[in-house]
């Protein structure tokens, strides 16, 4: 299991892999509802900038979000829930390979689809949130998929431009990846600090039930005990006459 799990108790460790399956599954979802509808939606900016092949672009904007689509439901699947780190790099993979395609298919270094990537590690920063190792491979993927689409391109390599972009694609990756870093420390700490909170609580609620327990206990002793001396009492106070009555 590749899952960073740092400084948590054995204790906590099973459910705390379990509370991250549920908040992974969770945003990947999200995400996937996210991408289902922004990668067409962008599609406008195809018209704007690359007019004559707005239409194939929309195609592939389609197919995109079809297959983010499938990759919802496969989430909800047994097999989408044991394997929902790899579904959440299948999410980031199509939409980055689909950017990186225009990219490859338009002016290659000097496309401004670069963006697109600088948006999808947003929302890899934001809304996602992954395990500190999921964003460094999503971040490395991302730019293993721009320099693919800039080598591969058929337009001339503008040196500056690649340099830019690539630099603000890696300068992003690395902010990212610092704050995954620091929002799982956090995760992991909040996920303890709850986890002892509510051990405590169920500590506490057996203490006062056994209290009560105990209280109960002493109340019918002590009645018994009253029933005791009263019977002993009346039984005195019986013998009284009789003792007399004899002599």
């Amino acid at each position: 299991d590749m899952q960073s799990t740092p400084n948590i108790p054995q204790e906590f460790l099973a459910a705390y892999r379990e509370y991250d399956r549920e908040i992974t599954l969770r945003k990947t979802r999200l995400g996937c509802v996210l991408g289902i509808v922004l990668v067409p939606v962008f599609g406008w900016l195809d018209l704007y900038a690359y007019r004559d092949q707005a239409f194939h672009f929309f195609l592939l904007r389609l197919l995109c979000s079809v297959l983010m689509a499938g990759l919802y439901f496969v989430l909800g699947t047994s097999f989408g829930k044991k394997h929902y780190h790899f579904q959440g790099l299948v999410l980031l993979f199509l939409p980055s390979a689909t950017i990186a395609w225009m990219v490859c298919a338009t002016e290659g270094t000097a496309s401004p689809y670069y963006a697109g990537l600088t948006l999808v590690l947003m929302i890899l920063a934001v809304v996602l949130d992954w395990p500190i190792w999921q964003s460094v491979v999503s971040v490395l993927l991302v730019l293993a998929l721009y320099l693919a689409a800039c080598l591969y391109s058929a337009a001339a390599v503008d040196t500056r431009l690649f340099i830019n972009h690539l630099f603000f694609l890696i300068s992003s990756g690395i902010a990212i990846i610092a704050g995954t870093y620091y929002h799982s420390r956090v995760r992991v700490r909040e996920f303890i600090s709850r986890s002892e909170l509510d051990k405590s609580r169920k500590a506490l609620e057996a203490s006062l039930q056994q209290l009560k327990e105990n209280e109960m206990q002493l109340v019918q002793s002590e009645k018994l005990a009253s029933l005791g001396r009263m019977s002993a009492g009346i039984i005195h106070e019986i013998n009284n006459p009789l003792n007399f009555a004899t002599t």
